[in-house]
């Protein structure tokens, strides 16, 4: 368990590095420990998650509250098409994972 955890964990930063950004785009490594913990609490199969991309919901109004409101984490899975998101605050507290598209994954909600 501790080596699949291990390996997850180390799947979920290499994905989070090397995804390509753009302009309007903060992705991170923010919060990847996180990501990979919650992935291996969910009823996936081993080799089911295909790629990962961490992104920072940053405050764009300088003036008023912090400057990252959350993090999200889209997951790509093997089985779909859609997504998988962790939502999460900027500490990293995980408030919620739900589906997006054809992607289903036991015990989530699906949007």
């Amino acid at each position: 368990m501790a080596q699949r955890s291990a390996l997850l964990t180390a799947t979920v930063l290499a994905a989070a590095c090397l995804w390509p950004t753009g302009p309007q785009a903060a992705d991170s490594t923010r919060c990847a420990g996180e990501v990979g913990r919650h992935l291996e609490e969910l009823p996936l199969a081993d080799g089911e998650v295909k790629s990962v991309r961490i992104i920072e919901r940053v405050n764009i109004a300088d003036d008023f509250g912090p400057e990252i409101f959350g993090v999200d984490a889209w997951v790509r899975l093997n089985s779909c098409s859609g997504w998988l998101v962790i939502n999460m605050t900027a500490k990293c507290y995980v408030r919620q994972s739900y589906t997006r598209g054809d992607c289903r994954v036991e015990g989530l909600s699906n949007f």
